[in-house]
């Protein structure tokens, strides 16, 4: 552990409070409530104009503050995307052995530019050595005239968009941004809410809204960032006058067999047991008396005793918390902040919500929830990985919920997550599973050596790869951020396969956290994953790394192979579709009638599947216009507007294996264009 006990010899978190453009007048806020929460910008979703670039070559000497640190990163502006009306704003510093991060965020005037930052890394020489950037170009077109609404009206717009629908808006947490919206880029207003629509992975939903009160859509994030200081005078008053104590006891597992534990309590001035740390600054409470009232129902002891399964989810979040201290991150975020263990997660039927999830930051408390059914304190595992989505949200700065970025921050809590259980020696797993430690089936979710085991894909464009989308929802798993995290997931196991020890590893990871930015896709970190093993001194597992990364895919975002037993299908989307939404959907149905559904890739613009060979019907459906087509032989054939006895009868297509067919475009723009397949 001498390695990672020395790791982050220093961390400074830098905050700035940042002034409100000038309000203007008072148009009418009203909203204009939607049919659906779905309405999100493509642009906004697919990155808009985020380019990222990894340089990983020395460029500049004399860093030693953030000052030189932002003259260095001017050196390489053009190769980051960067032009004349790019701003930084430092964030946070943190050194560990030999390097220095400085993280800064991208701002135009005085508000934050949504998603944009970039990481320069430093040698203990001050020699600049790498740079990631996430920056937009161009916003000198952004008009300010745009800024007419208040903070207070631009939530009342999110409110009346909601609806029938009961929104929890954040208070204190309401700031300016710039974002990019169909392609151009707005100045608006950022009002977060409680995530309301039933994915529990991430706490928070940011809802956008123009300075003439349009609503313009939202997005998941597991963090929201403000210009403002977030009140945290609860967490602060929750650990005052109390005392610690331990409680110790006998607990049931899963299995039925049972474990000795002791673990700190904390009593009041009237001598009542809380299942809370004094020290350490953690505090377990009931989830529902928060999610309905903001009421801080901390949990008590009855008859000498408190929930078998709340206590174990307690100690193994105090494991890992004491794991990241040793190494010197202190707490969820390094700076220590008061943890709340949200306990007894329920549906809006009170029905246990089978998730875990870490939910952000919320009146000063990192945040975190847990059922009454799931025996998640006995997976260290699964603890260690919602810990770490903490950590890594910190660090990365600005990172979006879905596509690729989702799903690397996915694979780095897995990642983390199974190096400390094995660490902590709370499982003997040879195959790097999510869950087992529970000995509840049900409860396993991924295995890391083997993908294909819970139908996750082995490389891009495998059968179980899904495409980067333009409308993050749940059904598509906001872009496959659970599911293509496996490709992160098997480059890991490839370096314990070869040898790589778990500590060596978990810190080797730390470094790329520490590195990224939250908008990292692949291919990017395909080229900082051989950078950071090789300033780590681990160059005896390059060609290793090197290897998986090939085997995965992940340098590029086309299809690196057709997986065995299938063909690919791949259908060009015309620029200018008839099917104008985005929100679109390709079916192909089997002579089984089994169907299989996709989207189109959102960087390529095109629909790529593989399939089993056989024999398969397709058509295409946009949700937002309710038309659809089928696949005929004289093209695609628009069946929206047909009666049922209209209708033909569909045309069935032989697919063999190896073979990539490429479908015709003739049908799907307003006039046939027979030239177009």
């Amino acid at each position: 552990m001498k390695k990672l006990m020395s790791f982050l010899l220093a961390v400074i978190m830098l905050t700035a409070t940042l002034p409100v453009l000038a309000e203007g007048e008072t148009p009418d806020a009203s909203g204009e409530p939607g049919d659906t929460w779905y309405s999100i910008p493509s642009d906004m979703i697919g990155g808009g104009k985020v380019v990222t670039t990894v340089i990983t070559e020395p460029f500049y000497e004399g860093v030693t503050d953030e000052e030189s640190a932002q003259a260095a990163l001017e050196t390489v502006w053009d190769q980051l995307g960067a032009d004349d009306s790019t701003q930084l704003m430092i964030d946070s510093i943190y050194s560990t052995e030999g390097l220095t991060y400085y993280s800064f965020r991208q701002m135009f005037g005085d508000v934050l530019v949504d998603g944009a930052s970039v990481k320069l890394i430093v040698n203990e020489n001050g020699t600049a050595i790498c740079a990631v950037g996430s920056l937009i170009a161009g916003l000198d077109a952004v008009s300010e005239v745009e800024n007419e609404l208040t903070e207070a009206q631009a939530e009342s717009v999110v409110a009346a968009k909601a609806k029938a629908k009961t929104v929890n808006i954040v208070e204190g947490m309401t700031h300016q941004a710039i974002v990019n919206i169909d392609g151009a880029q707005r100045l608006v207003w950022v009002v977060y809410t409680e995530n309301f629509l039933g994915s529990v992975d991430v706490g928070y939903i940011a809802h956008y809204v123009s300075g003439r009160g349009e609503y313009l859509g939202m997005t998941m994030i597991a963090t929201p960032y403000s210009t403002n200081e977030e009140p945290n005078s609860i967490s602060e008053l929750t650990f005052v006058g109390m005392e610690p104590d331990v409680w110790s006891g006998e607990v049931t597992l899963y299995d039925g067999t049972t474990r000795y534990l002791t673990v700190p309590i904390m009593r009041d001035e009237n001598g009542i047991a809380y299942l809370g740390d004094v020290q350490r600054k953690i505090v377990c409470v009931d989830w529902l008396a928060w999610e309905n009232n903001e009421e801080l129902d901390m949990r008590t002891m009855q008859d000498g005793r408190f929930d078998d399964g709340e206590l174990l989810i307690y100690e193994s979040i105090i494991r890992v918390w004491d794991f990241y201290n040793e190494i010197g991150w202190e707490g969820g975020d390094g700076k220590g902040t008061p943890i709340m263990l949200r306990m007894d997660m329920v549906d809006e039927d009170g029905n246990p919500e089978h998730n875990a999830y870490y939910g952000g930051m919320y009146a000063g408390f990192q945040t975190f929830s847990f059922n009454r059914d799931d025996r998640d304190g006995e997976t260290l595992d699964v603890i260690g990985h919602e810990f770490t989505h903490c950590v890594t949200t910190t660090i990365s700065v600005d990172a979006p919920y879905r596509n690729d970025a989702g799903a690397i921050n996915e694979a780095l809590s897995d990642i983390m997550g199974n190096l400390m259980e094995e660490m902590l020696g709370a499982s003997d797993d040879p195959d790097w599973l999510i869950g087992e430690a529970a000995k509840n089936p049900a409860q396993v979710l991924r295995c890391m050596s083997d993908p294909h085991r819970f139908n996750q894909p082995e490389y891009i464009w495998d059968m179980y790869y899904f495409p980067t989308v333009e409308f993050a929802t749940n059904m598509n798993d906001h872009g496959g951020v659970h599911i293509n995290s496996s490709l992160l997931n098997l480059i890991a196991w490839r370096l314990h396969e070869a040898g790589m020890a778990p500590v060596d590893e978990f810190y080797y990871f730390l470094n790329v956290i520490l590195a990224m930015t939250g908008t990292i896709t692949y291919p990017d970190l395909a080229v900082l994953l051989p950078w950071c093993l090789e300033q780590v001194g681990m160059n005896e597992y390059m060609e290793t790394l090197r290897n998986a990364i090939s085997e995965t895919g992940i340098e590029d975002i086309v299809p690196v192979r057709i997986p065995q037993g299938c063909a690919m299908v791949t259908a060009m989307i015309p620029g200018e579709p008839a099917c104008v939404s985005g929100d679109l959907t390709m079916y192909f149905m089997d002579e089984d009638d089994q169907e299989i559904s996709t989207w189109p890739d959102n960087r390529l613009r095109a629909v790529l599947m593989p399939l089993p060979e056989g024999r398969y019907t397709f058509w295409l459906e946009d949700a937002e216009s309710e038309r659809i087509w089928f696949l005929t032989d004289e093209g695609w054939l628009e069946v929206s507007a047909l009666s049922y006895e209209e209708i033909p009868d569909p045309v069935y297509y032989l697919l063999l294996e190896g073979n990539c067919y490429e479908l015709p475009q003739d049908g799907l723009t307003e006039e046939a264009d027979a030239d177009a397949a």
